[in-house]
C-alpha cells in the first residue's frame, strides 16, 4: 500500500524493488523516510489502512503513537457517552 498522494511532507527518497511473494515477482517503489516524518506515516496509516492487514509491529506503532496524541491533549477528559452524543453518534 503506497499512500504517496496524500503526504504533504516533502518529496520523498524513493528506490525501486523486485518482492517475490508466493512465487510471483513485482516491481515496487518504496519509499525512504526520514525520522521526522514517520509519526506523520503512522498517522496516515491508522486513519486509512485495513488495520487486521497491518503487520503487528505497525498496529502497535501507531496505537502507540495515538496513545501520546492522547495523552498530549490539554483539558479534562470527557466521557464517552457524552462526547458520541455531541458528535451525533451516540447509540439510540
Amino acid at each position: 500500500m503506497i499512500l504517496a498522494d496524500e503526504w504533504t511532507f516533502g518529496k520523498p527518497k524513493t528506490r525501486k524493488c523486485v518482492l517475490r511473494h508466493h512465487g510471483q515477482t513485482a516491481e515496487a517503489t518504496v519509499f525512504l523516510l526520514d525520522y521526522g516524518d514517520y509519526p506523520q506515516f503512522l498517522r496516515i496509516l491508522a486513519r486509512h489502512a485495513d488495520w487486521e492487514s497491518l503487520p503487528p509491529y505497525l498496529q502497535d506503532a501507531a496505537d502507540n503513537l495515538l496513545a501520546d496524541d492522547a495523552l498530549a491533549e490539554e483539558g479534562p477528559a470527557v466521557p464517552l457517552l457524552e462526547a458520541l452524543t455531541q458528535s451525533g453518534d451516540a447509540p439510540r
